[in-house]
C-alpha cells in the first residue's frame, strides 16, 4: 500500500469523523432545545391551571353576593372545572355545579339572550329562579367542599 493511499484513507476517516461529531453535536443542541421547549411548555400548563384554580378560587368567594349570583356562578365553575379537565359531578356536594349548569343549559345566553322577546326572558328568569332556590343549600355545601378540594 502507498504512502498517499495511506494519507487518502487517513483524510477520509478524519473527515468522516469529524462529520459524526458534528452530527452529534448538532443531534444534542436539538436534543436540549426540545427539552427546554418541554421545559416551558410545562411552566405555561402550570401556570394555566393555576389561573383558572384561582378564577374558581375568586368566584366561590364572591359568589351569593350582588357581584354575582348562584346561577352564573355554577355555570362558571363548571367550565372551568372542565378546563381543568376535571369531572367533579359524582363528587357528593360539588356535583351541584354539574346539576344546575345542566338544568341551564338550555337559557340562551349573551346576545341570544338580548334578542329574546321579554315574555321568554321572564319565562327563563322563573326557571333559574326556582333552580336556584331548589339547590341553594346544596350550592353552599358545595362551595364549602370546593375551596377545600384540592385542584391542583
Amino acid at each position: 500500500m502507498s504512502l498517499s493511499v495511506f494519507f487518502l484513507g487517513l483524510t477520509t476517516g478524519i473527515l468522516v469523523i469529524a462529520a459524526l461529531v458534528l452530527l452529534i453535536l448538532r443531534l444534542l443542541r436539538k436534543g436540549h432545545e426540545r427539552k427546554q421547549e418541554l421545559a416551558e411548555a410545562e411552566e405555561r400548563f402550570i401556570q394555566g391551571r393555576a389561573h383558572l384554580v384561582e378564577s374558581i378560587q375568586v368566584l366561590l368567594k364572591v359568589v351569593g353576593s350582588e357581584e354575582l349570583g348562584w346561577m352564573e356562578a355554577s355555570i362558571r365553575i363548571k367550565v372551568l372545572l372542565d378546563q381543568l379537565s376535571m369531572d367533579l359531578s359524582e363528587h357528593e356536594e360539588i356535583g351541584v355545579f354539574y346539576t344546575v349548569y345542566a338544568e341551564t343549559e338550555h337559557i340562551p345566553t349573551h346576545d341570544n339572550w338580548n334578542e329574546l322577546p321579554a315574555s321568554a326572558r321572564k319565562k327563563f328568569r322563573a326557571q333559574m329562579q326556582q333552580t336556584e332556590e331548589t339547590h341553594l343549600e346544596a350550592l353552599k355545601a358545595g362551595k364549602k367542599a370546593l375551596l377545600a378540594y384540592p385542584l391542583i
